[in-house]
């Protein structure tokens, strides 16, 4: 497996992933993959970035695993700055790993990765937020090994579930 930055060849791989794995999102007009990600590669676009201002988001990078055998992304991750948080803090965003080639230490890869990456930029703080949906549940397993810790956690409005808040101080 090899983890490279999310590129034009790439993109519609990984929009189509995280669109599979995490259906839902799609449903968001801004915090969706499809923007996030063309976003992070148009950074010199004004319709982008202006719209990522509007967010509150200073910085986007992403990245995607691939199976080297058939050229397939198997896996996304990405590190996006708040400008609350900014001079502090990454936040983890769009992991996860096709559900096919999962149990390969593919989603452990990329989350260390992350950490790995994270303190480059002067980060002391990695956070993300997820929730308690049930096919999440490997996830928050996953999270807690690595020492991403709960901070807390808010009702998502209209559904049972909750969107729980990680950290991990670097």
């Amino acid at each position: 497996m090899l983890i490279q930055p999310l590129s034009y060849q790439t993109l519609e791989q990984a929009i189509a992933l995280v669109d599979k794995v995490f259906p839902y999102q799609r449903q968001s007009r801004y915090e969706n993959a499809s923007f996030a990600f063309r976003a992070s590669l148009e950074k010199n676009n004004p319709s982008y970035s202006s719209l990522l201002y509007q967010m509150q988001i200073t910085e986007a990078n992403y990245w995607v695993t691939i199976d080297e055998s058939s050229g397939k992304v198997v896996g996304t991750t990405g590190l996006y700055s708040y400008t609350k948080d900014e001079s502090e803090a990454y936040w983890l965003g769009y992991t996860c790993v096709d559900p096919y080639f999962r149990g390969q230490g593919i989603g452990g890869m990329l989350v260390d990765f992350a950490i790995e990456k994270a303190p480059s930029s002067g980060k002391k703080i990695l956070r993300l937020y997820t929730s308690n949906y049930p096919d999440q549940a490997v996830a928050q397993i996953l999270y807690e090994k690595r020492g991403l810790l709960i901070t807390g956690e808010e009702q998502i409005e209209g559904t049972n579930f909750k969107k729980i808040y990680r950290e991990l101080k670097l």
